[in-house]
């Protein structure tokens, strides 16, 4: 990770690079056509914000990742200790990482862990001081567990989760 980079909201200037975005696997090409051709609607219609990695002179957006608001069913999994009677409530608030990728020939050199701290800041300095949010989630493809987990994710132990294609991953963002 080196020279300049400009770490921003997607916005219609970045189309042009956003159009040369590629995945190398196939079972990667929905988030390529999620940037490519959803992303700027999905913001507009506040469903998503993605947020995107660039350099002035690349010719493609280097990564990117779409979060929204979401909720977490912990199921007794993870205790919530300093809140007396939290478990009470069947779901607590938290901001789901929808997508993240890094393009093709850009993988490796730390920006998906750029866009994971990017979006916890956003998460502490836009959302969590004008609405409860306790965790940051990410349904994880098998491959990427390893990724979260490295940055601090839990999956989230359940059979029913542990099972799945995509498992449920969290952070607690109370540090806990």
């Amino acid at each position: 990770m080196s020279g300049d980079i400009i770490i921003k909201k997607l916005e219609t200037a970045d189309l042009d690079q956003v159009s040369r975005f590629r995945m190398k696997d196939d079972g990667d090409k929905p988030l390529q056509k999620f940037l490519r051709r959803d992303a700027f609607k999905s913001g507009a219609a506040n469903l998503t914000t993605t947020y995107v990695i660039k350099r002035p002179d690349a010719p493609h957006v280097l990564a990117y990742a779409s979060i929204m608001c979401a909720e977490i069913k912990l199921e007794g999994a993870y205790p919530i200790d300093d809140k007396k009677g939290a478990e009470r409530y069947s779901y607590q608030p938290a901001v789901r990482i929808a997508r993240l990728a890094v393009c093709q020939g850009c993988e490796g050199q730390g920006w998906g862990k750029t866009l994971v701290t990017t979006v916890i800041g956003v998460v502490s300095l836009s959302i969590q001081p004008y609405a409860g949010c306790r965790f940051l989630i990410v349904d994880a493809k098998r491959k990427s567990v390893d990724f979260y987990r490295k940055l601090g994710f839990r999956l989230l132990d359940t059979a029913e989760n542990r099972a799945l294609e995509t498992p449920l991953m969290f952070m607690d963002l109370k540090g806990g």
